[in-house]
């Protein structure tokens, strides 16, 4: 039995073992509540009852909650089917509102106030220190146990944490009530709302501990053969007689290195490791360091520091390296919603948002404008994706009425360094952002403010550059003086946004790039966000560019909010040059991903994958338009195109073919006739094609030879659902979610592109569905009903078990189609 133990997500009612005491969660029934041994990281998600609404006396312990919700975390009420009557006046579509507070910029979610209770046995521990972590909590909370006040967090995205022994009940009975708000205009995008992120409970040694987040490791050097590491460790209330043992194990278990010290050396350790596995995006290997403090031969605390072996270096003559190899930072800006679920941060989940990206070409990510999920950073680390640890989308000015700009002088710092903290370890995380599109970054005051965090950011971690996302006017050319001239920077002239950071981001300012660079040669710099359209000019000029090491389009996957900032418009052809605005209700998506809400490849990633080098030719094709009419691209806009040769009432009508390719010419053949040849320029290439049912086939040539061949067939009429487990098993734990693609195919089993079919899905089986729908960009109804609709002739179903194994049998029904079955083994 080890000294860290966690709740068996697999079952609702638990105990946590702990050796020769045991912690029994809600659900279960105990004579007594025994003081737990020392553990970490024992799960207290499960057997919370929720009230949406304020209310009175909520936080007292002897109410009566009995007539409350019963859910297990993490949990989101903004995805939730809105109550009757919360609409405002205006229209409801499952959990949208067309009069909700935030509009467009959430996507027209609700917030507003909601409560969580759990009661729990627990006695204090002798000697010992019970804390509870919440791994995020959107937005303001507030947190009692028996009756008696915590504290208050006013960020929705950090982690943070409460002591509860002084007011753990004698008898152990107890009672935890957390008042969540998430009230006025406070975010641009969608945040969801609740405990939408774990929250543990660490069982400590009330004197000499290991401080939370207190172990840091990093990679000194790596040369012949072997990794010299940096460890520190840091200690509250050890003695002089202690001593701390380290202990690294490789992926298999095996340890490859340990030592022990008295307490005094701990702040300072060096480890070496012979042929070390090094940590890059194309081989994430991970080793774990084990930390104990121990006092006469007794452990009093210990923890697990996860961690990669890797050197990662900036410069502008050899751009960026990992390991000494050069590499550019493929990059992608992704929001922290999860699609159908919400904010719920589920660890499947981040892991499988992580792999869609991976699988889509990306090797960095960069995750806007805040802290994401532990579990996110994890699965970083394992797939293998660099990461751009952004920090904070605001300071003093506000960007909305209520956004974190209202506490950021009395919380930054704080904030700042739990960011940095909690998230250093990993491997994946190669810089820290301070700042997007930060208003008034380039006045006296701003860059004040700059110098001071970036400053902040370095004593916290010596080891990272720390950069920003810098929009517009970059200010004036300034040079800093002798004294807040950082080690590095001497004296040298730089812009007002960026004469404090080490590498400099770029928010749409690609026609800045030469320029920039023939006045700072020395810059190296870097799109923090970018057009999809400009796909290829940005990629031409990085990949000749060393100074210029990355690019992160926005955005890489479609998220709820910012409604409406993709796609394109129709118009009469006599407004076309009318300026394009997004679409407000019912539009709840901002639809400017390279991947859509549910997952599956847009037409903006074709062309991503020929200009990284994953495909030498795609094809897409225009949806149809009337002919007085003309499509115009929004701003973060991309053509209605689809990978479809299906285009039922348009025969004989002229079609744009669009093919991405890397090679010089493509021909295009129609039902076995060649329609024309043309060169490709920019990698792009563009025919008009009469429709006629059939197959519309591409050839893409270089120097006379073929080097990728596309094909799209007419499909028939829908004939049959066809439902696909993403993987062959679950987990059958509350904890885990599992994702079932459903699909709408004609009589040969093809999906039928285009096709909105009303669809209703069973499910039998130890599991609930807790997500249901399409990726329309509109809100057309619930997304955790038994009722969707398929939006080009897909859906998604996701599932969560309830905590024991067996299989589940998922059905999907559509009028006078034959149904779509599978059986998902839960484990």
């Amino acid at each position: 039995m080890t000294l860290v133990d966690r709740i068996d997500l697999n079952r609702r009612d638990v105990l946590i073992a702990t050796g020769a005491s045991s912690l029994l969660m809600a659900g279960g029934v105990a004579e007594a509540a025994p003081a737990p041994r020392i553990g970490r990281g024992q799960s207290f998600d499960l057997g919370w009852r929720f009230h949406r609404g304020a209310g009175h006396g909520f936080e007292a312990p002897g109410f009566n909650d009995g007539a409350w919700r019963a859910v297990d975390l993490p949990h989101d009420w903004s995805i939730e089917d809105l109550p009757a009557g919360e609409g405002r006046g205006g229209k409801v579509v499952g959990p949208f509102a067309e009069k909700a507070e935030g509009g467009t910029a959430v996507g027209f979610a609700v917030g507003g106030e909601g409560w969580y209770r759990k009661r729990f046995r627990l006695s204090a521990p002798r000697g010992g220190r019970v804390e509870l972590l919440f791994d995020g909590v959107y937005m303001d909370s507030d947190v009692w146990l028996n009756g008696h006040p915590l504290g208050s967090n006013a960020s929705g995205y950090t982690p943070f944490a409460y002591d509860l022994t002084p007011h753990l009940s004698p008898s152990g009975e107890n009672v935890i009530v957390v008042r969540v708000r998430n009230e006025g205009r406070n975010s641009r995008w969608y945040s969801g709302s609740g405990i939408y992120r774990h929250v543990w409970l660490d069982v400590l040694p009330q004197t000499a501990r290991i401080e939370r987040w207190g172990v840091v490791v990093n990679t000194r050097r790596i040369a012949n053969g072997e990794a010299e590491l940096d460890i520190a460790t840091a200690l509250q209330d050890a003695g002089q007689g202690d001593i701390v043992v380290s202990r690294i194990k490789d992926a298999a278990g095996k340890t490859v290195w340990q030592a022990q010290v008295p307490v005094a050396h701990a702040a300072e350790q060096s480890a070496s490791l012979n042929a070390p596995n090094l940590w890059s995006p194309d081989t994430p290997n991970l080793y774990t360091l084990e930390t104990e403090l121990r006092r006469g031969g007794r452990v009093l605390d210990r923890t697990e520091t996860v961690f990669g072996v890797r050197i990662v270096t900036f410069d502008a003559t050899t751009g960026m390296t990992i390991n000494g190899t050069p590499t550019k930072l493929r990059g992608g800006c992704i929001h922290h919603d999860n699609g159908l679920l919400g904010a719920c941060a589920f660890d499947a989940a981040e892991e499988r948002k992580v792999a869609l990206l991976k699988a889509r070409g990306y090797n960095a990510v960069r995750p806007s404008h805040n802290l994401f999920s532990p579990a996110f950073f994890r699965a970083c680390d394992k797939i293998g994706l660099f990461v751009v640890g952004e920090t904070f989308d605001t300071w003093h000015h506000p960007k909305k009425p209520q956004d974190y700009s209202t506490v950021f002088a009395k919380r930054w710092r704080q904030d700042l360094d739990t960011i940095i903290r909690s998230t250093r370890n990993h491997p994946s995380v190669v810089m820290w952002s301070i700042g997007n599109e930060i208003p008034d970054r380039n006045t006296e005051e701003g860059m004040a403010l700059q110098w001071q965090i970036v400053n902040a950011v370095h004593r916290i971690d010596p080891t990272r550059p720390v950069t920003a996302a810098i929009n517009g006017f970059p200010g004036h050319s300034v040079t800093p003086s002798a004294v807040t001239a950082r080690a590095g920077k001497g004296g040298k002239a730089d812009d007002m946004s960026s004469v404090f950071l080490d590498l400099v981001g770029y928010n749409y300012k690609l026609a800045d790039y030469g320029a920039d660079h023939a006045r700072f040669p020395d810059r190296v710099f870097f799109g923090t966000e970018s057009f999809a359209k400009d796909v290829v000019a940005i990629w031409d000029l990085t990949d000749r560019s060393p100074w210029l090491i990355g690019d992160f389009v926005w955005t890489a996957m479609d998220y709820l909010g910012e409604a409406s900032i993709g796609g394109s418009t129709l118009v009469p052809k006599a407004n076309a040059n009318m300026p394009v605005m997004p679409t407000t209700w019912p539009w709840v998506n901002a639809d400017c991903g390279d991947i859509d809400l549910i997952g599956q490849q847009k037409a903006p990633s074709l062309a991503r994958d020929v200009v990284w080098g994953i495909s030498p030719l795609e094809i897409a094709v225009q949806q149809p338009m009337a002919d007085d009419k003309t499509e115009l691209l929004k701003a973060w806009g991309w053509s209605n195109e689809a990978q479809s040769w299906t285009w039922p009432g348009s025969e004989g009508k002229q079609l744009a073919v669009r093919a991405h390719s890397s090679g010089d010419k493509v021909e295009l053949h129609l039902n076995g006739k060649l329609i024309n040849s043309k060169a490709v320029e920019a990698k792009r290439v563009e025919f008009s094609v009469p429709y006629a049912p059939g197959t519309l086939e591409a050839v893409a040539f270089r120097g006379g030879k073929e080097i990728g061949r596309r094909t799209l067939t007419t499909v028939g009429k829908p004939a049959a659902i066809r439902v696909t487990a993403e993987k062959p098993r679950g987990g059958a734990g509350r904890g885990d979610v599992s994702f079932l693609l459903v699909e709408v195919v004609d009589a040969q089993g093809r999906r039928v592109p285009g096709a909105k079919l009303p669809l209703t899905a069973s499910l039998s089986g130890p599991a609930d569905m807790v997500g249901f729908g399409g990726a329309n960009p509109q809100a057309i109804g619930s997304y955790q009903a038994s009722t969707a609709e398929s939006w080009d002739g897909r859906a998604q179903l996701v599932v969560r078990g309830r905590g024991s194994r067996g299989t589940v049998g998922v059905e999907v029904k559509a009028a006078g189609l034959a149904s779509g079955r599978v059986a998902l083994p839960l484990t």
